[in-house]
This record gives C-alpha cells, structure tokens and sequence, in this order.
C-alpha cells in the first residue's frame, strides 16, 4: 500500500453528538426480514425471541418489543438473520435516527432508551 493512496473514507453522519457520555457497544441480533439497515437505525428487542427489529415494528401477540439500541453500522437482514453492533449507551442526534417507515418515534420510546442509558439531543 502506497502512503498517498486511499484506504477509506470517514464522513461525517452527524448521529454522535457529543462525547459527554460514555458510548458503549453490544452485539445484537437482527430478525430476519427487517432488511437493509442504516447505521443510525433505532432497533427495539423482541421479548419472545431476544432478537431486535427496526423501532416500529408491529409486535405479533403476547410480544413486547422494548426500544434496546442504535445500529453501529449498516446491516443486511432482508433473508436471514444478521448478527451486528448496536450502540447501548452514549449521546445521539435525535434528528439523524431511522425508525420504521411511517413511525414516529414517541415519549414512551425516547423514555425507554434513555433508561437504558441513551441520551437524545437535537443538534444545532
């Protein structure tokens, strides 16, 4: 590798706001069938299967689907389950999530992340 030749590229996503608290990563488990997800995806945990899915997602009965995390990096779920790296903790940029298509994120959402130690901010 030469030193003037491009090994990759950092662009900034605005989704970390600030370093005021710790972030800290945990391996998740995406269900099958979420398809692709962005990095800045908010994923809830599935109480019947452990495994997460895109925030907004239907719950089927006797489910809860607890909002758990924000995914680190893109990620593949469309026809099998994918392992990947959430976020657990740390500061966010509120308006740089993904939830699911035609999802608002609520109070009662927000108010569980940061249970779990995620900060939601709005960047200037």
């Amino acid at each position: 590798m030469r030193a003037d030749q491009q090994i990759g590229i950092c662009k900034a996503d605005n989704l970390i706001i600030s370093g005021k608290f710790q972030r800290d990563t945990v391996s998740v488990t995406i269900a099958s069938g979420q398809g692709v997800l962005s990095r800045g995806t908010v994923v809830a945990k599935s109480s019947e299967s452990g495994k997460c899915v895109i925030l907004g997602t239907a719950a089927s009965e006797g489910e809860t689907l607890t909002p758990y995390g924000i995914i680190c990096d893109e990620v593949d779920a469309t026809s099998a389950d994918a392992v990947t790296t959430a976020y657990r903790t740390g500061n966010f940029n509120k308006e740089a999530l993904i939830v699911k298509e035609n999802y608002t994120m609520t109070d009662a959402d927000e108010a569980a992340l940061r249970n779990g130690n995620i900060c939601l901010d709005s960047a200037m």
